[in-house]
């Protein structure tokens, strides 16, 4: 495709990305005091009166293995201690294929967070995806972030929003992945580009290339939003609300593939641990 036509293509897509969906996205940080390192993305959410913020489990098992303070940290880069008990899927087994966490936030969090926007159970979408679906992923690539080196410095950090179409090509070589729980997205680095319709690059701090999609590591534990059909026209995309469909918890790179733990993952955490919730979520159930 021609630059100028992809240019266009890339225009008319991009109007269908949920900005509002930045406003709940934060930034998984890890303390190394003086330092603070960019760890992950996480996103807030709320059922009731609990409030959560929504990760991939291997993200959170980075910080346990060197025994650091967990934070997070938004556009405000105000650090909210986060160390407390996060919820993994795969505390009881390594193989488990949903790599998701939770964390009860609590009240003085949530009031330090009022500048943010926690999700809800009716901005999630449970249900099968069309091989047409277009997805959109949210999160801060290691690769653009500096850490802080000491307590007057802050961690920088920059959002990278990915538009992708479903992979549906063989999944024979995909280890770990099972239909009933993920989801797939075509991450060709060929395919990808900027607004303006070129090849995207992308580089490290120190100018060298990075491979795509295998260095874009903290996105890990991302949202993904489904943001529109091919089978639809796209004057008619307004019709379709984006819905957070999941979380981002992996990559093929053999393969170009970003995997994707449906939200049902999520719900089955909370679901289990906070059992004053499950009439908010019985429905799903």
């Amino acid at each position: 495709m021609q630059p100028s036509l992809q240019a266009l293509t890339n225009k008319r897509i991009s109007e269908f990305v949920p900005r509002h969906a930045w406003q709940s996205i934060v930034a998984i940080v890890i303390v190394k005091k003086p330092s603070v390192y960019l760890l992950g993305t996480g996103s807030l959410f709320q059922i009731a009166d609990h409030h959560f913020v929504v990760t991939a489990a291997h993200v959170v098992k980075r910080a346990y293995q060197h025994d650091k303070t967990i934070g997070i940290a938004g556009d405000s880069n105000s650090l909210i201690s986060v160390h407390g008990d996060w919820i993994l899927s795969t505390s009881a087994s390594e193989n488990d294929p949903f790599d998701t966490a939770v964390y009860l936030l609590p009240d003085n969090a949530v009031q330090r967070l009022s500048q943010f926007r926690f999700f809800r159970l009716s901005d999630v979408n449970f249900g099968e995806q069309s091989k047409t679906t277009i997805f959109t992923v949210f999160g801060h690539p290691e690769i653009w972030s500096m850490p802080s080196h000491d307590e007057k410095e802050k961690v920088q950090i920059k959002g990278l929003e990915y538009t992708a179409c479903t992979y549906v090509k063989s999944t024979e070589a995909l280890i770990g992945y099972d239909r009933k729980y993920h989801l797939l997205l075509d991450a060709d680095a060929k395919q990808v580009t900027w607004t303006d319709g070129s090849v995207a690059e992308f580089r490290r701090q120190n100018g060298t290339n990075a491979t795509f999609p295998h260095d874009l590591k903290g996105m890990s534990g991302g949202p993904v939003w489904t943001i529109g059909d091919l089978d639809i026209e796209t004057r008619n995309w307004p019709r379709i609300a984006p819905n957070w469909v999941g979380v981002q918890t992996g990559v093929y790179q053999p393969s170009q593939v970003i995997r994707v733990t449906r939200w049902v993952a999520v719900s089955t955490l909370i679901h289990s641990a906070f059992p004053e919730l499950r009439s908010a979520l019985e429905i799903l159930f």
